[in-house]
Formats: structure tokens, sequence, C-alpha cells
């Protein structure tokens, strides 16, 4: 009988852990982008564009193509080496670039979306991809709402060097990013 208690506790206690799971975790309704897509090549004359995607749905587009120098050069706020940004640097790219006039479907949205916080930073696929072809990066963002600063979540990328995200909630919003780009 003892046996038995012992399995009904630890069914029953399994049961709420499984139950206790979240699918979905919206992001803070202050967070204002929530993904990027970027590619970026120093071979034969320095390219960067991209887009961010926005709580709105709104794609946002830059493209800049400097004459030498680097990327620096040009203005642009990059996330620190711990891949943070504050919101102020961010919103100074954002005012860079050009909104396009589609918007994504607000239920597609809503489903990637609700996955960038359950996406894990500790399994990664490294492999060196080529040269001279650049580098697309796809990626979430996650909002701190008391630093005021964007953590940039590498979902993957693509091109001179390949990492990949392997937590199945990475793979699924960064081939949907793929499908946009």
């Amino acid at each position: 009988m003892k046996k038995l208690k012992v399995f009904l506790f630890i069914w029953i206690m399994t049961g709420v852990f499984v139950s206790c799971e979240k699918e979905n975790i919206a992001p803070p309704t202050s967070q204002e982008i929530l993904f990027e897509c970027s590619y970026s090549n120093y071979a034969w004359g320095l390219v960067h564009q991209g887009f961010f995607i926005d709580n709105k749905g709104k794609i946002w587009t830059y493209s800049q193509y400097p004459d030498g120098g680097y990327l620096s050069d040009i203005g642009w706020n990059f996330p620190d080496s711990l891949n943070n940004i504050s919101e102020q640097a961010l919103m100074e790219n954002l005012r860079k670039t050009t909104v396009r006039d589609t918007l994504i479907d607000q239920n597609t949205l809503k489903k990637y979306s609700n996955k960038i916080y359950l996406v894990k930073e500790d399994d990664y696929t490294e492999n060196h991809g080529g040269c001279d072809g650049g580098v697309a990066v796809y990626a979430c963002y996650r909002y701190d709402e008391n630093t005021k600063n964007y953590h940039h979540v590498i979902l993957s990328t693509t091109g001179d060097w390949i990492k990949i995200n392997n937590d199945t909630n990475a793979k699924q919003i960064s081939d949907w990013l793929q499908s946009i780009h």
C-alpha cells in the first residue's frame, strides 16, 4: 500500500509539473521590437541590410552601403558583447529604417512572438560556411522593462558562419523569419 501511495504521489506531482509547463509566454506590452533579420558583408564593399518586426506586425527595413570604413562608421548601434542593446540605441536604429506597406498577420505574429521567451540559449551548432558570402543573422529580442535593455537572441546565422540554435522554438522562429526574408 505504501508503494502505491508513493507512486500516486509521484504521478500526481508529475502531472502537476507537466500541466504547469508553459507553451507560450507573451512579450511585455512595452516591448516594441520583436525580431530582426540582418545581412552584413565585408567582401567587395561593405553591405549592411535587413529588417525589424515590431509588436504591431510592421516590417522596418534598412539598407546601408557605406563607402569603405567599418560598420561602426555608419552610425548603427550593435548589441554589446553580452548581446544587449539599450532601448534608446535600438530606437535610434529604427529611425534609420523605412516601414513596408505589408503587415505581419496578427495571429502569425502572436504565434511566433509568444515563443521568444521560451527560446533557450545554451545549445548551438557552429560551422564555417564559406568565404566572401557575408552573414545573415536571424534573431529575436527580449526586453527588460527594469533596465530598458533589449537582449538580442541569435536563432541562426547562415553564410560565412553557420550557427544554429538547436532549441525547437528557435528553429521554428528562424524558419519563419527566413520565409519572410
